[in-house]
């Protein structure tokens, strides 16, 4: 056996990779068709901390390997359309400016108006942005740019013979800060290019269900891949082999962390994560581990928990006790008393409010929280203000 070194699961920043990566060889495969096709456009879809940007991430760097070219951006913390154009261009940067210069100076020359470069102050080396008049500039001049930034990107790919692929996570964000004008001029760009290969991933699903409507700009333009879970039987057996590699016996407790933490990948590996360092004294995975280690991840997301819980109105307080507790009937009388909701017709606008707040989810017919972690202190910290106390591995994955 193994000698125990460093823990083996990784959760830290958004995407894995390596052996701290599983499955999903589908999925790879499928991006990196679209990646080796110019002209073609995938858009990938799923719920948060399921693994597609590790996906991504994975396919860029295979192709990567072969010499093909691929720019890969997150939209997800931008505010302005402009600030996607930076984005875009820093990097694109990245990949054509250490091998090929004058590539990305025909880019910039495309975009022509509001770039700077300036040193970065701690390695000297030059980074390109846009000026910051740009992010205050009209909606429609935002727009001209972005699509200025991906026409110089097909030029290039064009002239010098070199498709390029283009990863754009969090896509969606461009309707929050252009609407559907930004859709549509994003369309209208994108939908000639024949030397790029676009793959948009995103993981606000009921926005881009929107986005995608018979009426929008992005309607029938892409190919398809909805990214669900890996499958709970390979993740509890990847798990407790993990754990034994690395010095720590475990039988059968994969399947638990599952159960608690499932179905999103990366809470799975974080719980187990907890798991491995609470087992290591002893080099065997025992249940009160599991226990352990689901206190330990509420105690790090509790802070941050009970922030947003103080923001919220007392009746959205109480239907996340209710979905916490596994009620059934939301809108049924003793419901209603059991959790003080003052009336059966407050709770769905409660429930809406909830999922774009990302409390919740839906769950076929009903209702789950966004994370285990964050019911599991719900239960801990609200559900004994109504006067139900229970272990949250008692509640949780039932």
């Amino acid at each position: 056996m193994a000698t125990h070194q460093e823990n083996p699961f990784r959760t830290a920043g958004t995407a894995v990779d390596a052996e701290h990566f599983t499955d999903r060889a589908d999925e790879v495969a499928r991006v990196l068709k679209t990646l080796r096709q110019p002209g073609a456009k995938l858009l990938v879809t799923g719920p948060r901390r399921m693994g597609k940007t590790s996906v991504l991430r994975r396919a860029a760097a295979r192709l990567g390997e072969t010499g093909r070219l691929v720019v890969m951006v997150d939209f997800s913390s931008a505010s302005t359309l402009a600030d996607m154009s930076t984005r875009l261009l820093q990097a694109a940067e990245t990949v054509l400016g250490t091998r090929r210069r004058s590539a990305f100076a025909d880019v910039l020359r495309h975009v022509a108006v509001g770039v700077k470069i300036t040193p970065d102050p701690a390695t000297g080396l030059l980074s390109t942005s846009l000026s910051l008049e740009q992010r205050t500039a009209p909606i429609d001049e935002q727009r001209q740019t972005l699509a200025r930034v991906l026409d110089g990107l097909e030029a290039v790919a064009a002239a010098h013979k070199r498709p390029l692929g283009i990863i754009i996570d969090e896509f969606q964000e461009i309707y929050r800060f252009g609407g559907t004008d930004a859709e549509w001029h994003l369309r209208a760009t994108i939908q000639h290019h024949q030397h790029l290969s676009y793959v948009l991933a995103g993981s606000r699903e009921h926005l881009i269900r929107q986005m995608l409507g018979k009426n929008r700009a992005f309607y029938q333009l892409f190919e398809r891949l909805a990214f669900g879970p890996i499958d709970a039987a390979h993740m509890a057996t990847w798990i407790d082999a993990r754990m034994r590699a690395h010095g720590v016996r475990s039988q059968g407790i994969g399947t638990r962390i599952v159960t608690l933490a499932g179905p999103r990948t990366r809470d799975i590996v974080e719980l187990a994560r907890l798991c491995f360092d609470a087992a290591s004294p002893h080099r065997e995975v025992r249940t009160a581990d599991v226990g352990t280690a689901l206190s330990i991840a509420i105690d790090e997301t509790g802070d941050d928990t009970l922030a947003r819980w103080d923001d919220l109105p007392a009746t959205q307080q109480n239907v996340l006790r209710a979905v916490a507790a596994g009620e059934k009937q939301l809108y049924g009388a003793e419901a209603l008393a059991r959790y003080g909701l003052p009336k059966s017709n407050a709770v769905a606008p409660a429930l809406v409010q909830l999922v774009k707040r990302e409390w919740l989810v839906k769950a076929g017919r009903g209702y789950d929280f966004d994370s285990p972690f964050v019911r599991a202190w719900v239960i801990t910290h609200a559900l004994p203000d109504v006067g139900i106390s229970v272990k949250p591995s008692e509640l949780l994955g039932t």
